[in-house]
């Protein structure tokens, strides 16, 4: 009962300060390009990891054989789907660049059950996941509208679908490859590759001239590195190894409505009938994308009984 309790206190976190990042970005954004932001947000969550691995004495070196598998999905997750995100969203509405983003729990599915053959097909999972995308649409599709889907803004909603691919497969990969390494030992050791590819491709792109510190952005950028990434990361990552990818990855359904929250709050956008609605349907695709994970699950527990009992 109390690992229940704890893992959902653990989703109602992450659910809160992931759904902020996107008007925290935009904030970011303000003074400091987008490769150079995602640079530093993550820089401060090292050094918060680094400090925290210290003190809890943590080995900072990683598990034989995992240094492959750490790089391939700290370029994924970090460079490509890190760096595009916030790329994308200096041409693109907060919520906009949600709703593409929205794809990622449809990509992680296809990924897993075809791509890396990790998880039973269920069709009534993807039913789920589904019918939450589009409580997703009906919710933004007044700022779909008003991007026009002209020039660069194209090219920014592409941008953000591929950060959704690439972190579909990063997620599956440590799902498969990775579960057996030390949650915080798992993210420091990524995000060193996240920040140093990160930094990199800022300079080449001549980021750093257009630096313009202010409050709001290192505001911003400490938020973002401590609560949203230091923190959250370990959490997420120990959530992974008692929940399947598919279903974790669902999350992505609920941020967006804590970001018109923020929005409300921090942006004085509105909230509409069509979000109301929206928001119900994307609960119920949540719903019944649970309930089937929780049907494989009970599956697999009668069919592992029935098989220990066969060898007894």
């Amino acid at each position: 009962m109390h690992s229940k309790f704890s893992k959902i206190l653990t989703l109602i976190y992450i659910c809160f300060v992931w759904g902020t990042t996107w008007v925290a970005i935009k904030y970011t954004l303000e003074g400091i390009p987008p490769f150079l932001g995602a640079m530093a947000r993550f820089a401060i969550a090292l050094i918060c990891l680094g400090g925290y691995m210290m003190i809890k004495k943590i080995p900072l070196k990683p598990p034989k054989g995992s240094f492959k598998y750490l790089f391939i999905t700290a370029i994924l997750l970090y460079l490509i789907d890190y760096g595009l995100i916030y790329w994308g969203e200096q041409y693109l509405y907060a919520g906009a660049t949600a709703i593409f983003f929205a794809t990622f729990p449809l990509f992680t599915g296809v990924v897993s059950n075809f791509l890396f053959k990790h998880e039973e097909f269920q069709w009534g999972k993807y039913a789920g996941l589904i019918l939450g995308f589009g409580g997703i649409i009906i919710i933004f599709y007044d700022q779909l509208l008003l991007t026009n889907f002209s020039g660069l803004v194209v090219w920014a909603s592409l941008g953000i679908i591929v950060s959704a691919m690439a972190a579909a497969v990063s997620l599956v990969m440590v799902k498969k490859y990775l579960s057996h390494v030390e949650t915080v030992s798992l993210t420091f050791h990524q995000m060193i590759w996240g920040v140093l590819s990160l930094g990199v491709i800022g300079v080449l792109r001549g980021e750093a001239a257009y630096l313009e510190w202010n409050i709001r952005a290192i505001a911003a950028v400490v938020y973002l590195g401590t609560f949203c990434t230091a923190i959250a990361f370990v959490l997420y990552y120990t959530l992974l190894k008692k929940m399947s990818a598919i279903t974790l990855s669902s999350i992505i359904y609920v941020t967006p409505l804590v970001a018109i929250v923020a929005g409300w709050l921090l942006l004085d956008e509105i909230i509409t009938l069509r979000i109301i609605v929206g928001t119900i349907i994307i609960f119920c695709g949540i719903a019944i994308s649970q309930i089937q994970d929780r049907r494989m699950v009970i599956k697999q527990k009668i069919l592992k009984e029935e098989t220990s009992s066969e060898i007894a």
